[in-house]
């Protein structure tokens, strides 16, 4: 058995963890809320621009748009969105178990360190690695998108998809895939032109100038938003993993201590009913 002072030792240590992994969940928190309300603020945007893009795709031929319908290529591109640290729980081990399910013939594109690290080690092809920004901004998302439309464009990517972890709640994350490219294939345009002669009293857009001239400029634009809101849920699933991880970490630490001074003061109160029974005998002795 250890003695007190080896005991009083690993309680001061673990204690000292506990303050730490306890300062990582404060900070952990402020961070995902900050992510949260930026992912929820883009939101509405988001919705209004699939609602313009519903109403133009509908007024025009989308086998005139490359982005729309795609090509025959089978070669797939991938947008591996991740985090650069670890110490947030399963959330990295779930979205490779998504980057496992791609043929190995795919290309990647890695956003972010644990992402780049798997993809190196697994001798995937990688085209292009860009830094994940700590502000999960814009400008830092518009070369990653630049890239992946002149490689679908240019018939070197049949799809491009897009690998991230969905923030659903506090508690709960998930590893998910959405295609970027080609927005839709043909079969979708079709029913979605009879959702739009089934329910005529939608919302009705007059476009000025014409719907596919509109269609040309908003198409980037609308893969921009769309990678950039996936990086954003993305830092808000990595923050609140990372601060239930920490607190598991801590509570965990502090029960550790709570059995740790048990049995520091089962130990003393052992030694201290030993010296009485010592002096007791000795006392005996004496008479």
């Amino acid at each position: 058995m250890a003695n007190t002072k080896e005991i009083r030792k690993r309680i001061k240590s673990i204690n000292n963890t506990a303050k730490i992994t306890k300062a990582m969940e404060l900070v952990s928190a402020a961070k995902m809320r900050r992510s949260q309300e930026a992912a929820n603020a883009g939101k509405p945007y988001s919705s209004l621009i699939n609602e313009v893009l519903r109403g133009l795709v509908t007024n025009i031929d989308p086998s005139l748009h490359p982005l729309l319908v795609g090509n025959s290529v089978e070669t797939d591109l991938i947008i591996a969105i991740s985090s650069d640290r670890g110490l947030a729980g399963a959330l990295t081990s779930n979205l490779i178990k998504k980057l496992l399910e791609f043929s190995s013939k795919s290309e990647f594109i890695s956003l972010g360190a644990k992402a780049r690290n798997f993809l190196a080690k697994t001798d995937r092809k990688v085209v292009a690695d860009f830094p994940l920004p700590e502000n999960g901004s814009l400008e830092a998302v518009q070369p990653v998108v630049k890239l992946a439309i002149e490689k679908f464009l240019s018939g070197e990517s049949g799809r491009v998809f897009a690998v991230y972890t969905q923030f659903h709640s506090t508690l709960r994350q998930e590893a998910f895939v959405r295609q970027l490219l080609p927005i839709m294939d043909l079969s979708s345009f079709e029913n979605l032109q009879k959702e739009e002669e089934a329910h005529p009293e939608g919302t009705e857009y007059k476009f000025e100038p014409a719907a596919d001239k509109i269609l040309e400029a908003i198409l980037p634009h609308f893969i921009l938003m769309e990678l950039h809101h996936y990086l954003l849920e993305s830092k808000a699933s990595e923050h609140s993993a990372r601060m239930l991880a920490m607190k598991s970490a801590t509570d965990n630490a502090l029960e550790l201590v709570d059995d740790l001074s048990l049995t520091y003061n089962q130990i003393r109160q052992e030694s201290i009913t030993k010296e009485i029974l010592d002096i007791s005998t000795a006392a005996v002795a004496l008479e």
